[in-house]
């Protein structure tokens, strides 16, 4: 049996790598609420990119059961986005700009999860099966391309 358009699009994807980055001896030190929230954040993203790794796995060993519950806990933590991280360190230079960017990728994370719920793989090798693998990977694309933005941003 073929793997789904999943599969292809998620293994041609960049993974997030970790997001710490290299501060400038010269800078100030963060106060310690900066501090949290930055790695916080920078652990939800490696979260998210081991979630990837994960799914990577279940796909290729066509293990749905397992993929099934890596995407809802992913979908989780993209419902909790908001919560955990709407107190936003007026320090922080672009925290504004960072939380947006995290909550985007959290409601990416939350769609797909509902879209994956509502009628997950394996599908048939038909038109149908092909335009629900179809909408499964753009939805796991857009969730992607948000969660590098959110990378991106904090390095």
């Amino acid at each position: 049996m073929p793997r789904p358009a999943l599969l292809i699009l998620l293994l041609s994807l960049p993974l997030i790598a970790g997001c710490g980055s290299e501060g400038d001896a010269a800078a100030p030190r963060p106060d310690a609420d900066t501090q949290r929230w930055m790695l916080a954040y920078t652990r939800q993203l490696d979260r998210w990119a081991d979630g990837a790794q994960q799914m990577a796995s279940a796909i290729d060993q066509e293990a749905w059961g397992r993929l099934g519950r890596v995407v809802r806990r992913m979908g989780r933590d993209g419902d909790r986005v908001r919560e955990r991280f709407a107190p936003v360190p007026a320090s922080l230079a672009g925290a504004r700009a960072l939380y947006a960017l995290l909550v985007d990728a959290g409601d990416a994370a939350s769609a797909w999860a509902r879209l994956y719920r509502t009628d997950p793989p394996p599908y048939l090798r038909n038109a149908a099966g092909l335009r629900k693998s179809e909408a499964l990977a753009d939805a796991a694309g857009d969730f992607q391309t948000k969660v590098n933005r959110a990378a991106a941003a904090a390095q």
